[in-house]
């Protein structure tokens, strides 16, 4: 029988569909069973949130901190404080001494305390009102314990102290006021008391929580300018009523976590992503040039990408790799001038200059020079300033022990590649 179709051109057609068949029903149960196996085999941190830290991050403080910039001024960051969500620490210092009513009082972290204590009851910092009898009274309190403390000073000597004011507002929403170019978030994970009477929110985590310290409350000033209405921040001006008040003209705030969704797609649009990886490969060029001196970054995972959008492994890399870039270059002056003007930043860099993300100032009214960074500038800014940060707290090196290819015993001789 075999004889009989042997040569036959449409038993040669059955036969190869059937080879086929087989081998393609046998590649795709392959793929569904490493599909399923595989995952279990990967270290979890690889793939999933490394921490609470990156979740709280992205999941908490990015949609709370609020940036802009009134024209002609500086970059202005507020954070949205909320009754019951927002964790707040009120803590002394050297130079900041904070007088609170007696009711409120437990929720101050004196200097001497060890325990930071934290809230979520919504409450605010100010500046110590004048000719306050009770102010003035905790002021020659701290003189006399500084004189105190400090025997050998002259009777007449003082010391200055920033006095805030500790009090409740009426409000259960709040707008206070964050130092500029905050990339990483105040987080705490030991020696610290959260004093609510019982867990008001999921993240509220003892292993470790983000928190807004010494929050001021935000307020500003309205004034008309020739080309509109301006704004600054005054602590005496008007309070931001609302969030809506806060995004709309004329002040235009947007959500960090806005921003940064934003950059992602002002980078895709820019075709950046012709030149620049976002990707630490596998090889010993890549984890040394990414990490630090004494300790080489693993190579990038997929738990880094979890929170993009578009992630931009790319395949040619004739600028850096910018899957770092948030802690090798995390000054905003540094991004400024280098997109402005490329070869000034970064002497021989074939890189055109972007200077479409800044507004002009031909009336000479901004600090800045030469021009004034713009919101497309700012989104790219805030979106290059996740990479290679917020994986682990700013208190941990989040790549140490985490390179799976021995990097360092590679460059020191103990490991010889194959």
């Amino acid at each position: 029988m075999s004889d009989q179709h042997e040569g036959n051109f449409f038993y040669n057609i059955e036969k190869s569909a059937v080879i086929t068949f087989v081998g393609i029903l046998f590649l795709f149960s392959g793929a569904v069973i490493v599909t399923l196996i595989a995952p279990s085999m990967v270290d979890p941190t690889w793939t999933q949130p490394t921490s609470d830290y990156q979740v709280q991050m992205y999941e908490v403080a990015d949609p709370h901190l609020y940036i802009s910039a009134p024209l002609g001024g500086a970059l202005q960051q507020v954070h949205h404080l909320k009754q019951g969500y927002s964790l707040l620490a009120f803590q002394e210092s050297e130079t900041i001494r904070i007088h609170a009513p007696p009711e409120l009082d437990k929720y101050v972290s004196r200097k001497s305390d060890s325990n930071l204590k934290l809230t979520s009851e919504l409450l605010l910092l100010r500046e110590a009102p004048e000719n306050d009898s009770s102010i003035q009274a905790f002021e020659r309190k701290l003189q006399e314990e500084w004189q105190k403390a400090h025997p050998e000073a002259n009777k007449e000597e003082k010391t200055e102290f920033i006095i805030l004011d500790l009090y409740r507002p009426k409000q259960q929403e709040a707008f206070a006021r964050a130092p500029s170019d905050t990339v990483l978030e105040n987080w705490v994970d030991q020696n610290f008391t959260i004093l609510d009477d019982s867990k008001q929110q999921q993240w509220h985590n003892p292993k470790g929580v983000i928190y807004v310290s010494n929050p001021v409350e935000y307020r500003i000033t309205y004034f008309k300018t020739a080309r509109g209405m301006g704004w600054k921040y005054d602590h005496k001006g008007e309070k931001v009523e609302n969030l809506t008040v806060l995004q709309d003209a004329p002040l235009g705030f947007k959500s960090r976590q806005h921003l940064i969704a934003e950059g992602e797609h002002v980078f895709a649009t820019e075709g950046c992503w012709y030149c620049h990886t976002d990707q630490t490969r596998t090889l010993i060029q890549d984890v040394v040039l990414n990490g630090s001196a004494a300790f080489p970054a693993p190579p990038s995972s997929a738990n880094e990408y979890i929170y993009d959008t578009i992630s931009f492994a790319g395949t040619r890399r004739i600028g850096p790799d910018i899957s770092r870039v948030g802690i090798k270059r995390p000054s905003r002056d540094w991004h400024k001038a280098h997109f402005w003007a490329p070869k000034t930043a970064s002497k021989g860099s074939i890189m055109p200059a972007f200077q479409h993300f800044f507004d002009f100032d031909p009336r000479g009214t901004s600090p800045y020079r030469p021009g004034v960074p713009n919101r497309k500038f700012e989104a790219v800014f805030q979106y290059l300033m996740t990479k290679g940060t917020r994986i682990t707290p700013p208190t941990q090196a989040w790549w140490l022990g985490l390179d799976p290819i021995d990097t360092k015993a590679i460059i020191e001789g103990r490991k010889i590649l194959p």
